[in-house]
């Protein structure tokens, strides 16, 4: 089985050759929402508060001495500035601890790691997603218990209010009917759903579990410790969930980063266009291609073989390849053409339309 070709293949030598190409998704959409992350950093724009306060300072010659730039901002009702600077830091905190954690995981399989593997994908899923989530569908709410005894107010969520979070949140996607919050909160958080994470991420985590159907530990057991690393059945578990969770928070993600500085349309489109032609080639069955019957018809006059130029068709064989390493592979003459989907998507005017407000 070929791989898409976004990863060096000795990375996938100890990875079971059907599980290659999900694998090599999964570090796609971290490595992209790195390279944003970076260009959001890079932007300064969680610093415009804080730099508008240091110009007065600096401008008045230090007469207004110290100032605590959220008290003051909240006894003078500055509200938007407020929030942007609170949400500005928060996302860009969240995210690259959740990202962190996503690296460190997904290498960890790559090496048969599965207990560390495990441990490690647990937190950013059940809270850096969490509270990116609720940013998104609820700021105001979010922020008010931020602000005070969030010890509290932020911990020991509860299941009806984690999923009304996903709930808000996947209204302010643009793909919102991809997503729903009750199967998104199974694979996350439920303790008695035999596909979701949670069992395994507490066996993982603990040596004796106790709790739930799935989660007792056997006897003559300590969780984890026994297993054999060269077992597949864990590459299943995982890659039968972990694509769709990180189209999520990839979705999520790019939201909150336009809360504090509105993401380029044209790449907001691609990244999205792209990301679920592939999830839809690689996990979804049968025929359903929607979003590869679309750039079919929209982009035929540009899909012809630049070296024999026979019409070239995308499916479920090419597309990954296409959709990530953009090139696509001509069946009459057997040779890869160079396939651009920025410059296509902007030159065919293909363009996903965000949710206002």
């Amino acid at each position: 089985m070929s791989t898409i070709g976004v990863l060096d293949e000795n990375r996938l030598a100890l990875i079971p050759p059907e599980h290659w190409k999900a694998h090599e998704f999964c570090f796609f959409l971290h490595d992209r929402l790195v390279q944003l992350l970076v260009e959001y950093e890079s932007s300064g724009a969680h610093n415009w508060v804080t730099d508008a306060f240091q110009k007065v300072l600096a401008e008045q010659e230090g007469e207004l001495g110290e100032i605590d730039i959220l008290k003051f901002m909240k006894e003078h009702k500055l509200t938007e500035p407020y929030k942007h600077h609170l949400i500005s830091h928060l996302v860009l905190a969240l995210t690259s601890d959740m990202l962190h954690f996503l690296y460190e995981a997904l290498s960890c399989f790559e090496k048969r790691k599965f207990t560390v593997g495990f441990a490690l994908l647990r937190k950013p899923l059940k809270e850096n997603l969490l509270f990116l989530s609720w940013l998104l569908g609820s700021q105001d709410d979010f922020i008010k218990r931020f602000e005070s005894n969030n010890y509290q107010t932020l911990n020991g969520v509860k299941k009806e209010k984690q999923i009304e979070i996903f709930t808000e949140a996947i209204k302010k996607l643009a793909t919102d009917d991809a997503f729903d919050a009750d199967l998104i909160w199974n694979m996350i958080y439920s303790k008695n759903h035999g596909s979701g994470f949670e069992s395994i991420w507490q066996r993982a985590t603990h040596l004796i579990t106790s709790q739930g159907e799935h989660l007792k530990t056997e006897d003559y057991s300590i969780n984890f410790i026994f297993e054999n690393p060269a077992n597949d059945r864990f590459f299943e578990a995982l890659y039968s969930k972990l694509p769709y969770l990180l189209m999520f928070v990839t979705q999520v993600t790019l939201e909150c980063f336009s809360l504090i500085l509105k993401v380029n349309d044209k790449t907001f489109s691609h990244l999205v266009i792209s990301t679920m032609g592939c999830y839809e080639a690689l996990f979804l069955t049968g025929k359903a291609q929607p979003v590869a019957r679309m750039l079919n018809r929209t982009l035929k006059s540009f899909l012809k073989c630049v070296h024999c130029e026979a019409p070239l068709r995308i499916n479920k064989d090419n597309a990954p390849t296409m959709y990530l390493a953009e090139q696509i592979q001509c069946k009459k003459c057997g040779l890869p053409s160079e396939f651009p989907l920025y410059w296509l998507f902007c030159i065919a005017k293909v363009s996903i339309t965000k949710k206002q407000g």
